[in-house]
C-alpha cells in the first residue's frame, strides 16, 4: 500500500510499524522532533526511514508506579520520518512529520518488529460557514495564545511563534500548532486528536487555552510574590547589617554582641516567613531594651530557645519494612503479635505517607521490653529518639510550657527534647503515660491531647514559645502497665498494642541472647568466660523470680555474676558454667522476695 492511499481523504485500514511513546501524544500535522529512548525502537525506526515508509506512533500509558505494566492509546497519528539522528549511548533523535490520525484495530507481532492493523480516519474539514460562524472563535484562539505567550520568556516565546506561523496553512493546522506549543499536558493532547468535527476541535481548544492561561498567571503571579518576599528579606537583612556597621563607626550602636549572635545565628535558618517575621518582631524588641533592664534577660532567654528549636528541619527517614521486622527480631525475641502489629502501623504510615494515625500504645507489665521496642523502632527508622518520662508528672506546664511572665520559665517537655534532637521528626517515647497525675497545677493528661492529636498537634501551642509549632511529623510511642488509669479521651488517641509477657522457653532464649552478655559485660567479665546451663536459667526463673517480664531474670544473673567477679578478683578458682545444682551458692530466696510483679490491668 502506498503512501498516495493513506494521503487521500478517505478512511482506509494499512498495516504498519509500530511506535509507543511514553505519555507523549504527536501533533497532528506538525512536524517535530521526538526522542526515542529503547533499542529495539530505534531498529524500527531505522528499517522504516531506509524502507520509506510510514509508522505508526500511538501514547503509552505506564498504570503504576512499581512496575512497567501499562495501556496503548487506540489513537495515534500516521507519520513520515524525515531524518534520524543517532548518537552511541545516546537517544535517537527523530524528526517526523505526521500525516492523519489512526485508530489500532489489531497488533501484529512478526520477527522484524511490531505491527498494527490501523484505520486511517478521515481528515477534519473546514466548514464552508467558516468566515461567517467561526471567524469570531478563531480570534478568541489567537487572543488566549498571545496571552499565554507573555508568560514566556524571549527565545521559547519566539520558537513557539515561529512554529505557528510556518503551520498555520489551513484553520485546522492553526489550532494543531497552537495546541503544539502550548503548555498542555499529553491527555488533553488526546482530546484534541479525539475530535473529528471542526466545531468540536475549534471549542477544545479555547477550553483548553483558557485553562492554559489561567494555569500560567496564577503560577506567575506566585512566583511574583515568592520573588518580592524573598528579595524584601534579602534587602532587610543587607540594610540592618549596614545600619549596624554605620552606628559602630558612629559610637552609636544599640546592638550588643549578644544580638548580634542572635542575628546572624537566624540567617542560616531554613524557616518560613511566618516564623521569621516573628522572629525578627522579638528581636527588635530585644534591641529595644537596656541591657540592665530585668526583661533583657527573659527576652534573650527566649529567643535563644526559638532559634534552638528545629523549624522546618528535617531528618531524611524512609520507612522500610523489612527493616523494621529485621531490627525487631534482632533485639527481641517471641512477642510475633506485637511485632505484626507494630509492621501493620508502619505499613498503613508508609502508604498515607503522613503520621496522622493513632498514637502507639505498647502495654503490658513491667519488664517486656516496652521501651527498648522504642528504641528498635528508632533505629530501623533512621531517626532521632527522644524519652519523655512522664511517671510522676502533675504539673500541665511540663506539657505546655511557662508563660515567659514568670521567674525562670522554660519551654514544655516536647519542645525541649525536639531541642535536643536538632530534627523536627524523631521519634519520641512517651514513658509510663499511665502514672501522669494531676492537682491543682492542672492537669497534664489534657494537654497530652492536643499533643497526641493527629489533627490538632500541627498548631501545637507552647506557652513560652507563644508561637504555633508542628509536631505532625513526630512518631510519639507511649508505653504503660494499667491503662484503667489513663483517660478515656487519651487512650481513644491511641492504638493499644499488648505485650503479655513472655514464656519460660522465650525467657531463656532471651537470657541466651541477650541477658547474659550484658550481664558479663557489666560485671567486667569476659564474653563466654561464664556460662549458664539450660537448667540453670528454668531453675532460676521457677525458683526466683515470678513476673511476666525478664527484668528479675537479669537481677538475678547479675547477683551471681558479681559473686564470680569477687572470686575472680581474689584470685580463686570458680565454677565456669552455673548448673541448677549450684545456683543456691549464689543466690538466696530471701533476697528474691517472690511478689506479682506481672500484674495486669485491663
Amino acid at each position: 500500500m502506498g503512501k498516495k492511499k493513506i494521503c487521500d481523504n478517505r478512511e482506509d485500514e494499512i498495516r504498519l510499524p509500530f511506535i509507543s511513546l511514553p505519555n507523549y501524544v504527536v501533533t497532528p500535522l506538525i512536524p517535530q522532533p521526538v526522542k526515542i529512548e529503547e533499542e529495539n525502537k530505534c531498529s524500527i525506526i531505522e528499517k522504516a526511514f531506509e524502507k520509506n515508509s510510514f509508522v505508526f506512533f500511538s501514547t503509552w500509558v505506564k498504570l503504576q508506579k512499581e512496575d512497567n505494566e501499562g495501556e496503548i492509546k487506540p489513537l495515534g497519528v500516521v507519520c513520515n520520518i524525515d531524518k534520524v539522528l543517532k548518537m552511541p549511548g545516546a537517544p535517537a533523535l527523530i524528526f517526523i512529520r505526521p500525516i492523519k490520525i489512526g485508530r489500532i484495530l489489531n497488533f501484529i507481532e512478526d520477527e522484524e518488529s511490531l505491527k498494527v492493523d490501523v484505520k486511517v480516519l478521515k481528515q477534519i474539514s473546514v466548514p464552508k460557514n467558516f468566515n461567517k460562524d467561526y471567524a469570531p472563535l478563531m480570534s478568541r484562539v489567537d487572543s488566549l495564545f498571545q496571552m499565554i505567550m507573555r508568560f514566556l520568556i524571549d527565545p521559547e516565546k519566539a520558537t513557539s511563534e515561529k512554529i505557528v506561523e510556518e503551520n498555520s496553512k489551513t484553520p485546522v493546522e492553526h489550532l494543531y500548532a497552537l495546541i503544539h506549543v502550548s503548555p498542555i499536558s499529553w491527555e488533553e493532547k488526546y482530546e484534541v486528536i479525539s475530535c473529528r468535527s471542526f466545531k468540536s476541535l475549534i471549542n477544545l481548544v479555547i477550553s483548553l487555552l483558557d485553562i492554559a492561561e489561567q494555569r500560567m498567571a496564577i503560577q506567575s503571579n506566585i512566583q511574583e510574590r515568592t520573588h518580592q518576599e524573598i528579595t524584601r528579606q534579602q534587602k532587610e537583612s543587607f540594610l540592618r547589617m549596614h545600619l549596624h556597621h554605620i552606628k559602630e563607626e558612629l559610637g552609636e550602636t544599640d546592638d550588643n554582641e549578644e544580638v548580634s549572635q542572635l542575628m546572624s545565628m537566624s540567617l542560616g535558618k531554613k524557616w518560613n516567613n511566618s516564623v521569621a517575621e516573628h522572629f525578627n518582631k522579638e528581636l527588635n524588641k530585644l534591641r529595644r531594651l537596656n541591657i540592665n533592664n530585668p526583661e533583657y534577660s527573659v527576652q534573650y532567654a527566649y529567643l535563644e530557645n526559638f532559634l534552638e528549636l528545629p523549624w522546618d528541619n528535617y531528618k531524611k527517614s524512609d520507612i522500610s519494612l523489612n527493616k523494621v521486622e529485621s531490627v525487631l527480631n534482632r533485639d527481641h525475641y517471641g512477642l510475633e503479635k506485637v511485632k505484626e502489629r507494630i509492621l501493620e502501623y508502619m505499613a498503613v504510615t508508609k502508604l498515607r505517607d503522613d503520621l496522622k494515625a493513632p498514637i502507639i500504645c505498647l502495654y503490658g507489665p513491667p519488664g517486656v521490653g516496652k521501651t527498648s521496642i522504642g528504641k528498635s523502632i528508632a533505629e530501623a527508622l533512621d531517626r532521632e529518639y527522644s524519652r519523655i518520662a512522664l511517671g510522676g508528672m502533675h504539673d500541665e506546664a511540663e506539657i505546655r510550657g511557662h508563660r515567659r511572665t514568670y521567674i525562670g520559665a522554660m519551654p514544655g517537655r516536647f519542645l525541649h527534647a525536639l531541642s535536643k534532637c536538632e530534627f523536627g521528626n524523631p521519634l519520641m517515647l512517651l514513658d509510663e503515660i499511665d502514672k501522669v497525675g494531676k492537682d491543682y497545677k492542672g492537669d497534664p493528661s489534657s494537654a497530652l491531647l492536643e499533643a497526641l492529636d493527629p489533627e490538632q498537634n500541627n498548631t501545637f501551642h507552647d506557652n513560652f514559645i507563644d508561637f504555633p509549632y508542628d509536631l505532625s511529623r513526630v512518631l510519639f510511642i507511649a508505653t504503660a502497665n494499667d491503662l484503667s488509669t489513663i483517660p478515656a479521651p487519651l487512650r481513644d488517641r491511641m492504638e493499644i498494642i499488648e505485650m503479655p509477657g513472655y514464656t519460660l522457653d522465650e525467657k531463656i532464649e532471651i537470657a541466651k541472647k541477650h541477658l547474659i552478655k550484658k550481664a558479663l559485660s557489666d560485671n567486667g567479665l569476659e564474653n563466654e568466660e561464664v556460662k549458664f546451663s539450660r537448667d540453670a536459667l528454668e531453675t532460676i526463673i521457677k525458683s526466683f523470680t515470678h513476673e511476666k517480664g525478664v527484668r528479675q531474670l537479669y537481677m538475678a544473673i547479675n547477683r551471681i555474676l558479681r559473686k564470680l567477679a569477687l572470686l575472680k578478683v581474689k584470685n580463686l578458682n570458680f565454677p565456669k558454667e552455673v548448673s541448677s545444682q549450684n545456683i543456691l551458692n549464689y543466690l538466696d530466696k530471701k533476697d528474691f522476695k517472690l511478689s506479682s510483679v506481672g500484674f495486669f490491668a485491663g
